[in-house]
């Protein structure tokens, strides 16, 4: 990579999976790029503005200008640049959340990296909008036989995973734990029309632990075993 800035020239070699973040200031910037074998490069660009913004709205030390990180390695950015370039590339309602939060989550990284801090969200009492509520529930639907850990779901709004569990209660009134629990039970109860597949195998692919498990938490939250359930629907259906 090459970049020249008012006349001077800076070289560096980047290697794969690296996230290089240059400021941005006044001045015309000129970047060069070559490779041997061929390469991919995505570039987000983060106006000031909403650098500022962030910092005012958390609290926290600004990023200031003047600030160059070649080659940085570090799994935070390079999993949030990642899924930028994803999300750009991807036609669906959710995709406008999920860079929003993930760009948010980039920025938060870049301020900690820079000496500026995390935020302290002990006294937040704020909830999640619908359309983060959207996303979430929309990943448990596409996760539910891999059982989403509560570090894979506060990942996606780039919070730390006390922090997300703190507000996704004050939310849903319940914890991520048993959300997802009612969550399974009433996704089975759709599941469960099909007559032909076995219940231990419904339970695993709705990421309970074992068929007991799944009569047990279906059965305290509907009054009826999934069996029970089932064969009444057939007779309702007829």
């Amino acid at each position: 990579m090459r970049q020249i800035t008012n006349g001077h020239e800076v070289k560096w070699h980047e290697s794969v999976g690296a996230v290089t973040l240059i400021s941005r200031d006044d001045e015309q910037h000129v970047y060069a790029m070559t490779s041997d074998n061929g390469c991919e490069l995505f570039a987000a660009l983060i106006p000031q503005g909403h650098l500022e913004s962030i910092a005012s709205s958390e609290g926290i030390q600004a990023w200031h200008e003047g600030v160059l990180m070649l080659g940085r390695e570090d799994a935070v950015l390079s999993d949030c640049m990642t899924q930028l370039a994803m999300a750009a590339h991807v036609h669906h309602s959710a995709r406008v959340v999920a860079m929003d939060e993930t760009a948010r989550r980039l920025v938060l990284r870049i301020f900690q990296l820079n000496g500026g801090g995390m935020p302290d969200w002990h006294d937040d009492s704020s909830l999640f909008d619908t359309r983060t509520l959207l996303r979430l529930t929309s990943y448990m639907d596409d996760h539910l036989h891999l059982t989403p850990s509560l570090s894979d779901m506060s990942s996606l709004v780039g919070m730390s995973p006390s922090h997300f569990a703190r507000k996704f209660r004050n939310t849903t009134g319940l914890s991520l734990e048993r959300f997802m629990n009612r969550y399974r039970v009433r996704r089975s109860m759709d599941v469960l029309r099909d007559q032909s597949r076995p219940l231990a195998e419904l339970a695993l692919d709705l990421g309970f632990s074992s068929q007991s498990h799944f009569t047990r938490l279906f059965s305290a939250l509907t009054g009826m075993t999934p069996a029970r359930y089932r064969k009444e629907v057939k007779r309702t259906v007829g």
